[in-house]
């Protein structure tokens, strides 16, 4: 009985590691993504991806939150965005030394908190001692601390908006890879950056949308080149002087998204929506153009 209790655990022992193997080589296409856990060990995340840039002819994007009245990449920032209804909320990610992540869009806490330095030279425990010390109504804004990134995901999802994630410094992507999987926002979320940054974000997702940003003087022909190597699921986010319809055009043409950034009257942000963007950034527009008011608190 011991020999046969012996071969069967043998057995199950090939067959598990032969099953893993399998799945790596032919990949399910069902929502099945594989990821890489924090300490270096695989895991397995069943995802559900949405369709996220259909229904809605109109989509905001609040920039750093609705930084337009309240500071820049804070929780009272993306609060203020899920409670007036934007479709999506913007934020800049950095890494700290020790593996932290922390909403901030400057590579230093210089400008916005009352400390200085680089952001990669604070420990998490350390950026989280700072308090944010400028930005509009700043005197009627009682949480001034740094949000982490899961802090913010956690806002977004309680609000059903999209988080767009722009890349700042990062390096550690299985980490950061992990905390969008953990949120359960994965499915439902857009990452934003440089192009070797979006490379970074594919080799470990096929799925989740992947936008180059495009600055001026740099063509839009050129961001197209840049994110024609990352699949499908991708797209072009640019400062919108530069973005006329047939822009536009051309990059619908190539199965390519477009985003503008950043828009704040009314009136551009209407001749946007009718050349057929996918998604305009803003810091203020959708209390003055929608009014709307999300009731999910």
């Amino acid at each position: 009985m011991y020999k046969i209790r012996k071969k069967l655990l043998i057995l199950m022992a090939i067959l598990f590691a032969a099953g893993n193997v399998l799945s790596w080589i032919f990949p399910r296409d069902d929502g099945y993504t594989p990821s890489v856990a924090a300490g270096g060990e695989t895991a397995s995340v069943e995802i559900s991806y949405e369709p996220i840039f259909e229904g809605a002819a109109e989509r905001f994007v609040a920039h750093r939150g609705y930084s337009g009245y309240a500071p820049e990449n804070s929780a009272a920032a993306f609060e203020l965005a899920g409670k007036m209804g934007f479709w999506g909320i913007e934020t800049d990610i950095s890494e700290t030394s020790d593996g932290g992540f922390v909403c901030m869009h400057d590579e230093t806490v210089d400008r916005t908190t009352d400390g200085d330095g680089k952001i990669g030279d604070y420990t998490l425990a350390a950026i989280e001692e700072l308090s944010i010390d400028s930005g509009n109504y700043l005197r009627t804004t009682q949480n001034r601390k740094i949000p982490t990134f899961e802090e913010y995901l956690s806002i977004c999802g309680r609000y059903g908006c999209v988080p767009v994630i722009e890349i700042k410094t990062i390096k550690n992507y299985d980490s950061f890879m992990e905390v969008i999987y953990n949120s359960g926002l994965a499915g439902r979320c857009i990452i934003t950056g440089p192009i070797d940054a979006l490379k970074e974000v594919r080799a470990r997702n096929g799925e989740i949308p992947v936008f180059v940003i495009g600055y001026y003087p740099e063509p839009y022909s050129q961001c197209l080149e840049q994110i024609a190597g990352v699949g499908e699921n991708r797209g072009v986010l640019y400062n919108y002087p530069q973005v006329e319809d047939y822009v536009v055009t051309a990059l619908h043409n190539q199965n390519v998204y477009c985003g503008v950034w950043s828009i704040d009257d009314e009136a551009t942000a209407e001749k946007y929506i009718g050349y057929g963007v996918d998604f305009i950034v803003t810091n203020e527009l959708p209390a003055r153009l929608n009014h709307m008011v999300n009731t999910n608190d």
